[in-house]
């Protein structure tokens, strides 16, 4: 079959011109159409229940809220691993799924289950957008240089949202910063005790004083006409002037008892920008399956559109991250490495094969493969990335286009100066090497097969470089069978003669000196070489090893942890002072900050966590070029240096996008963490401390941070049921005085237009400033008193916890840390075996040691299992071949001894460590070797 597709193409050469061009045409035109990404998207199908009970403190929404939710979540299918963390007013239950999950599926799965979950009154569950943790692509600011930061919220929640919202592709704008607007009714406990106006009594006159009515329709002359009663509240006039009770006649309006006014909700976060200390910000995810540069394309025009014909004139959108930035200097780079590598393959040809001619008909098959695969990634809607281009190699794609054109130069100047058919002797040539060159071509797309197998992060990183490989050698091999012969039949068709270079005749001559004495002492040959394998694998002890090698994303995302217990206020005032530590560095461009979580609670985290974007300035930027911080790790090490003077404060450094990943993929804010799991929190808390002791005498190990739940003040109010009975009263009056009257209820929502805000109840801020005022606060009894609550109830301050967090129905405390100057392997697993022999576990309690360390442990076990696998099919390929299994053997066995040396001493020369990627080096270095072997 392959002779006759050699020998068709040789009869039909202008027809296999111009299929060549138009297949080339064809891929130039599918490249313009591939998307192109920096990176793909390493998470897995994810779905996050949020769940907002405010004023509840973690305790209580872990034992109401998450527990009930995570009980209905258990046994859905493909449910990899199920995680919750429950704070203060907020439940987040997130489920990670296999890889090859439909994420529409798990999620209409989740949507079934999550109605039955037995939740109070009063919460909703509800399912996040559907994105993944790498589908932050854009971040934007609101500015304007007369408006205030809770306006700009306002127009940022009602405009900007929901036009990009509308945007094909995306799946939710989160927005950050600035203050969310309220109509606010405080009141004043004494004048409702002069009224007798009990805190329910309002809530139930401003609910059911705020609504419109219809009644129907009348006929009238011919027309018919609607019935409305516009009952709805406008504005705080029509809020103060609601009438709560008539006494002796006179009315008693809310205005006599509170203060109405537009104010806004408790600050659960804060954004920070440059300069600016109060900012407003919109984070833009994507959609899962979305491409990203076409989804920023859209994002594009819509913001030029807002600025231009939607937003006031003095109002603009201005975008601080756009991935497109990366996206464009990864295309840049790809291009480069590309254009690099084929005039560097076309320079060594024409040295090698001392004819320019050869060496160009040769270098065809680089174009044409890319090309190819470039069809073959469009047709497959495989988006590129800088990994699956860059990494394509050369060499191998011109190897059996070196040996086609190569055998039918020397062919035909063997027969320089004589008259032959130059068809036929293409013909012969091409016989003589087109089944090696096949089979070849099948050794080293079989060496590939590994990367298809592995699952996880790794899986989704390589495959796309797998595909792109396989497509391109798929397009040479295509080439080196029908254009090449048909090049040669055109362009040497006269003066083939063999050069002659004295270099390579030496070379020649002293091959076969030595091969003749390696064939002459061929017992002596194979013991040296054993022996020099045996050597290399001494140095396998030396070589560290990893999960991957990290992608430089452009940016740092330097997260600050300070004390869990800290207020927004204190948070609020180091958010500057770092920002403009960040700033002073020449090298960073855009400096922001997270403080907190937003409204929606999609990111559930406290005021202790502030997290820092800095974009870097492009690295040929010549501030790199001068100065002592020539590179990102100096860079890191001298704003730790800056740092190092805030006390207590943890900083660790890490990507936008990784880190969103590495929270996903471990539950906690790091990619490295080791777990306790246990019931008791305090018993949780004491071992944490003592596994931070040993991981801190392990080199290595840095940023070690405890994630300490407990220790979290918490005011207490324990009913006295004895007393409260005996004046009438249930536990019910204490809970609505709790949850109305200090923490603040929304007992409606006034209208404007298409927008709406919450309407709020509460005391005003002096009646529950402190504990004293706390207990002051008066309670109706059923005999018309109005006693102080310290009455019925004891008030007290104790510790609880600040958050809990969970993980395959248990709760568990997170060690967070680092691996600096060390590969991953070697630190973690020293920290592993000292943390478990120093610091035995009560019985129940285990660790868990996961982020990137299981993530190594688990592709190491796939290889495991695949390389042999793999090892396996190249021999059957090696018989398909050769019919026998002598040859073979002797491939593998020359191949196994001889291909591993070279590999690990570059590894142990450079200091690289051994991942995921240089295994499947080996194992594509492999497929070279073994393809090499049969050529030759």
């Amino acid at each position: 079959m392959i002779e006759r597709l050699v020998s068709f193409a040789l009869s039909q050469r202008f027809l296999i011109v111009i299929a060549s061009l138009m297949v080339m045409a064809w891929g130039a035109i599918s490249f313009r159409k591939l998307p192109v990404d920096a990176y793909p998207d390493l998470s897995p199908p994810h779905v996050e229940i949020i769940s907002q009970w405010p004023g509840h403190a973690a305790e209580e929404v872990e034992r109401l809220v998450t527990i009930p939710i995570e009980i209905e979540m258990n046994g859905i299918p493909r449910l990899d691993s199920l995680r919750s963390i429950s704070l203060y007013g907020l439940s987040s239950v997130q489920m990670n799924f296999d890889f090859a999950a439909d994420p529409y599926f798990v999620r209409e799965q989740a949507f079934e289950r999550v109605s039955s979950a037995a939740v109070p009154s009063g919460v909703t569950p509800s399912l996040s957008p559907l994105f993944s943790p790498s589908g932050l692509i854009y971040r934007y600011v609101l500015q304007s240089p007369d408006r205030t930061p809770q306006e700009l919220k306002t127009i940022d929640d009602w405009v900007v949202n929901r036009k990009f919202r509308a945007v094909s592709g995306v799946a939710d704008d989160s927005g950050l910063g600035g203050a969310t607007m309220q109509y606010q009714v405080l009141l004043d406990p004494n004048k409702l005790f002069s009224y007798g106006i009990t805190v329910p009594q309002v809530v139930q006159q401003l609910s059911g004083n705020n609504a419109n009515a219809g009644g129907g329709f009348i006929s009238q002359g011919g027309q018919f006409y609607y019935i409305r009663g516009l009952g709805l509240v406008r504005d705080t006039k029509d809020i103060g002037n609601i009438v709560l009770a008539v006494h002796n006649g006179i009315p008693v309006y809310v205005r006599d008892v509170a203060e109405v006014r537009i104010g806004h909700a408790v600050r659960l976060g804060q954004f920070g920008f440059m300069r600016q200390d109060e900012a407003v910000e919109g984070v833009i995810l994507m959609r899962v399956g979305e491409q990203a540069q076409v989804v920023l394309d859209r994002l594009e025009k819509v913001t030029d559109d807002l600025n231009r014909n939607v937003l006031p004139p003095d109002v603009k959108v201005h975008a601080y991250y756009d991935r497109h930035d990366l996206i464009d200097e990864t295309t840049r780079t790809v291009e480069r490495n590309l254009l690099r590598g084929m005039l560097l393959v076309l320079v060594i040809l024409g040295i090698m094969l001392l004819n320019l001619r050869s060496a160009l008909i040769v270098a065809a098959a680089i174009p044409f493969a890319l090309l190819f695969s470039f069809i073959c990634l469009d047709w497959r809607h495989i988006p590129a990335n800088l990994l699956s281009i860059g990494a394509i190699d050369f060499g191998i794609i011109v190897d059996g286009a070196v040996v086609m054109v190569e055998n039918i130069f020397r062919e035909m100047a063997r027969r320089h100066g004589q008259d032959y058919s130059v068809t036929e002797v293409i013909r012969m040539a091409a016989k003589d090497v087109e089944r090696p060159i096949f089979y070849a071509i099948a050794v080293i797309i079989a060496g590939y097969i590994p990367i298809y197998v592995l699952a996880g992060p790794s899986g989704r990183l390589f495959q796309p470089m797998a595909d792109t490989m396989s497509f391109a050698l798929l397009g040479s091999l295509l080439c080196t069978l029908t254009l090449l012969p048909v090049l040669c039949a055109y362009f040497l068709r006269r003066g083939v003669r063999e050069p002659r270079a004295r270099l390579f005749s030496w070379i020649q001559s002293m091959y076969g000196a030595v091969l003749g004495l390696c064939l002459r002492f061929r017992a002596l040959t194979v013991a040296v070489c054993l022996a020099i394998f045996g050597a290399s694998l001494l140095l396998i002890p030396l070589i560290g090893g990893e999960f991957m090698p990290h992608l430089d994303e452009g940016a740092l995302w330097v997260r600050a942890t300070t004390p869990y217990t800290i207020s927004f206020d204190e948070a609020a005032k180091l958010s500057p002072q770092i920002r403009n530590i960040l700033l002073s560095f020449p090298q960073t461009g855009v400096v922001a900050n997270e403080l907190g979580r937003p409204d929606d609670g999609t990111d559930p985290t406290g005021f202790f966590n502030n997290e820092f974007f800095v974009s870097l300035k492009p690295y040929d930027h010549p501030v790199w070029k001068t100065g002592s911080i020539r590179n990102k790790q100096e860079l890191i090490k001298a704003i730790q240096q800056k740092l190092a003077s805030f006390p207590g404060i943890i900083f660790n450094y890490t990507q936008p996008a990784e880190d969103a990943v590495d929270e996903a993929e471990t539950g906690l804010k790091s990619s490295l963490a080791v777990k306790i799991f246990g019931t008791d929190l305090a018993t949780l808390d004491s071992k944490a401390r003592q596994v931070k002791d040993h991981l801190s005498q392990v080199r290595g190990i840095t940023g070690i941070t405890v994630v300490r739940e407990l220790g979290q003040p918490s005011l207490i109010i324990h009913p006295d049921r004895d007393k409260i009975a005996r004046y009438g009263l249930n536990v019910g009056d204490i809970n609505t005085l709790i949850e109305t009257a200090i923490g603040g209820t929304a007992a409606t929502q006034v209208i404007q237009g298409e927008r709406q805000f919450d309407l709020q109840v509460r005391m005003q801020e002096p009646f529950r400033k402190d504990i004293d005022s706390i207990k002051n606060l008066l309670i109706a009894t059923s005999d018309g008193n109005h006693l102080p609550l310290s009455q019925f109830a004891d008030v007290s301050v104790e510790n609880g916890a600040s958050f809990i967090y969970r993980e395959a129905n248990s709760r568990y405390i997170g060690i967070q840390f680092s691996v600096e100057g060390r590969d991953l392997a070697g630190a973690v697993g020293e920290a592993r075996r000292k943390v478990e022999q120093g610091v035995p576990l009560p019985m129940g309690y285990r660790y868990d040691w996961g982020g990137e360390y299981k993530d190594y442990l688990a592709s190491r076990e796939q290889m495991n299992v695949i390389l042999p696998l793999t090892v396996l099919l190249i021999l059957l390929i090696l018989f398909a071949l050769y019919g026998n299994l002598k040859f073979p053997l002797i491939i593998f066995f020359s191949v196994l001894v001889t291909e591993p040396v070279g590999g690990l001493l570059a590894l142990w020369i450079t200091g690289a460590n051994f991942s995921v990627s240089s295994m499947l080096g080996f194992v594509a270095l492999m497929g070279v070797a073994v393809q090499t072997s049969v050529i030759l």
